[in-house]
């Protein structure tokens, strides 16, 4: 896959009080022809996520036609799965519902957090999203550490679910805080609430030192799954990888053919984060997130032949 970077879309620098950081995990949405709606996760000064969008003409990617001015998920309560953050992570649309499901972050102690999944529903694209009580998603003996990253598809006629899954911590030193590692899992469900995971992995550790696989996002076409995610390891940052599989439990890994490469310099030189795939008019689109997790932002690239 040969990508054409086209350039940054978004970059949070206190344009609302909920985004003064961060714009992680962008996910497109078609509104209407050119007209895109872009989901993705922002930070306030306390570090916290939400749930937030911004709308582009798919022709001119780069000038924002309109930025969200509330957020569609805050935070939740005191003492919530999701008290510290919600952090978008998907939004799908299923029998006149739309739903997001992002992951809620708590703040640890021993630890620097511990996440669940969580979700939020509304009645139509332009409905107010209610969140749900309590996670859909959480902590069990398949997912000992913690879960997020929601990637939701109803497709060959199930629901599934596609997650983050911490497999190990790391002890903390003198000068850094314990570090976590995570693959990514699948879980069906009758309903998209209630979740049953596999039992094996989906996407498995594979390169050399690679400690951290995250945001899976997929498509499903002509029978096949096709997952966008990003893995790291030690010494280096996000890379963009790639997988398929014919019953969406089972992947193979083919990260050589994901293409997209950090940048010699600039926002994203040292990353490339959280990817989703889109088509639009016969072109393949790449939203990707650069350097700092998301600090710097998100972009856009297209795929060449």
């Amino acid at each position: 896959m040969a990508w054409r970077k086209i350039g940054r879309i978004f970059r949070a620098e206190g344009q609302r009080d909920f985004m003064v950081s961060h714009a992680s995990c962008p996910q497109a949405v078609q509104q209407d022809g050119d007209l895109y709606r872009i989901w993705f996760a922002p930070r306030d000064k306390q570090n916290r996520s939400y749930c937030a969008w911004l709308d582009i003409d798919i022709t001119k990617p780069t000038e924002i036609l309109r930025l969200a001015e509330t957020p569609s998920v805050a935070p939740g309560a005191l003492g919530a799965f999701d008290e510290q953050g919600a952090m978008f992570s998907w939004v799908m649309s299923h029998a006149g519902e739309s739903r997001i499901y992002y992951t809620g972050w708590n703040i640890g102690d021993t630890v620097p957090f511990r996440n669940a999944i969580g979700m939020a529903s509304a009645s139509g694209p332009d409905g107010e999203f209610i969140p749900n009580a309590g996670p859909v998603l959480d902590r069990s003996a398949m997912d000992p550490y913690f879960v997020g990253n929601p990637c939701v598809l109803f497709a060959a006629g199930n629901w599934h679910l596609w997650y983050l899954s911490g497999t190990a911590w790391s002890p903390a030193s003198d000068t850094a805080p314990a570090r976590a590692s995570y693959n990514l899992r699948h879980a069906l469900s009758p309903d998209g609430v209630n979740w049953t995971p596999d039992s094996a992995p989906a996407v498995d550790y594979f390169h050399p030192g690679e400690m951290a696989i995250a945001r899976p996002s997929v498509r499903y076409a002509d029978g096949l799954f096709r997952m966008h995610y990003s893995w790291r390891g030690t010494g280096y940052g996000y890379r963009a990888g790639y997988a398929e599989s014919a019953d969406g439990s089972t992947w193979r890994r083919l990260d050589e053919g994901a293409g997209a490469q950090p940048s010699e310099e600039g926002w994203d030189s040292e990353m490339i984060a959280y990817p989703q795939v889109f088509e639009h008019s016969g072109q393949t689109y790449m939203l990707y997130c650069g350097n700092g997790f998301s600090a710097a932002g998100f972009g856009l690239a297209v795929l060449e032949d």
